[in-house]
């Protein structure tokens, strides 16, 4: 009895086999997506309060709410794409887990993050200039330079681009040196109008045109976040996220952004469908 119990055991909680683990191990659910969860939730979370895509404390509290139902909601989602298909229902009921992935909770929880982006963007000036550093110093300069200027070049573009655009949203609350606009001139001063902004709020906050403009940012920072100039950078690579396919990319960052609308239209009862 007591060697037939462990065979059991063995078997419901070994690798990839099992029914215990089709539900536990990564297919229908992952303890080790709780905490992966809570980080990019945190850091997501973070990130839209300091880039300034959150327009009010509503607009947070949203987000808050959001956030605490995108894991429920992520998990309902895979578990019902893989029951629906034949193939992968029958490896669940059989105990064993489809190596196929089809969503990603990261670019899921994107759709949360870049409906914000507009207003993140307002100040257009410092992002333009931190980007333009980062292309010439990351892309184009170190591809004429040898090995060690190059990787230096690389790690001086990091730097010094995130220092202008410090400098340039912040650096006029300093009370010694010289304004940001008098110093480094449309990098601080340029800014889209308030007009631009509540119309691309507006598209990428609709039914209709936001999942796609966010699965086409999601496919975009997929490619640019995985290139190699920037995994060659010491530190940075081990934050950078892995290649997914466009497929796994497109479908999340959509069914996030659908997913956030509606969260947001449960809350505020709006709903725009076509912008």
């Amino acid at each position: 009895m007591r060697d037939s119990v462990g065979g059991l055991l063995s078997q419901e909680f070994g690798f990839s086999s099992g029914h215990l683990t089709a539900v536990l191990n990564t297919c229908l659910f992952a303890p080790s997506i709780l905490t992966f969860w809570f980080v990019n939730g945190v850091i997501d979370f973070s990130t839209a309060v300091v880039l300034g895509s959150v327009g009010s404390t509503a607009g947070l509290l949203v987000r808050l709410y959001a956030y605490l139902l995108v894991l429920p909601t992520f998990l309902l989602l895979r578990a019902g794409f893989h029951l629906a298909y034949p193939g992968h229902r029958r490896q669940v009921l059989d105990g064993d887990c489809p190596e196929t992935r089809l969503l990603s909770l990261d670019w899921f929880s994107v759709g949360i993050l870049a409906t914000g982006l507009p207003l993140a963007l307002q100040d257009l000036g410092p992002w333009l200039g931190m980007n333009v550093v980062f292309l010439a110093g990351i892309f184009l300069l170190p591809r004429v330079l040898p090995p060690g200027p190059a990787l230096a070049t690389k790690v001086g573009a990091l730097v010094a681009g995130s220092a202008l655009f410090v400098y340039a949203n912040y650096g006029g609350l300093l009370p010694v040196g010289p304004d940001p606009a008098a110093a480094v001139g449309p990098v601080a001063a340029l800014a889209l109008s308030a007009a631009t902004v509540d119309r691309a709020m507006t598209m990428v906050n609709s039914l209709a045109v936001g999942p796609v403009l966010v699965a086409g940012f999601g496919v975009a920072m997929n490619r640019l976040l995985t290139r190699p100039e920037l995994r060659d950078i010491p530190f940075v690579r081990h934050s950078l996220p892995r290649r997914d396919p466009d497929r796994v990319v497109v479908t999340s960052a959509a069914l996030g952004t659908v997913f956030y609308l509606v969260v947001v239209a449960s809350a505020t009862g709006d709903l725009t469908v076509v912008p």
